[in-house]
């Protein structure tokens, strides 16, 4: 299952960026995250692992996974390898006219949701927005006094 969501957050690039790779902050932008750890010890990069446990129609789901890609301020990207989704997602930073263009983007297996697929395909995209949105006012509103 293929998805692509982007948002215009009016903030620098620098900021959102450290503010979305930031694994202590994944809790409070992205709703499906319960619990979200760095396994690799003193390593944040490329190469570094992480665990994760979601939520998902009513399921708890753990995964663990790979930074695959990671540019300051551009890219990060990874490597779900482990859990009832595999594949990956990527997302990207792009510098534009009042902020930043947030764009999260990936290509999931959905092999323990066959039967609901449509259904699955349809929440995820749906949570994807929402959490974006969410990201989109944390971060606007935290630099309001």
């Amino acid at each position: 299952m293929k998805f692509e969501n982007s948002v215009i957050i009016s903030q620098p690039v620098k900021r959102v960026f450290e503010f979305v790779t930031n694994v202590r902050n994944n809790t409070k932008w992205q709703t499906d995250i319960l619990e979200l750890e760095m396994t690799s010890e003193n390593h944040f990069g490329i190469g570094a692992a992480y665990r994760c446990l979601n939520r998902f129609m009513g399921k708890h789901i753990e995964s663990e996974g790979l930074i695959t890609d990671y540019a300051p301020d551009k890219a990060c990207c990874i490597q779900i390898t482990t859990g009832s989704f595999t594949g990956e997602c990527s997302m990207l930073f792009e510098a534009v006219e009042g902020g930043t263009k947030f764009t999260a983007s990936g290509d999931l297996d959905m092999r323990y949701f066959k039967l609901l697929k449509m259904i699955a395909k349809r929440k995820i995209n749906q949570q994807i927005k929402k959490d974006m949105l969410k990201l989109k006012h944390i971060l606007e509103n935290s630099m309001k006094s």
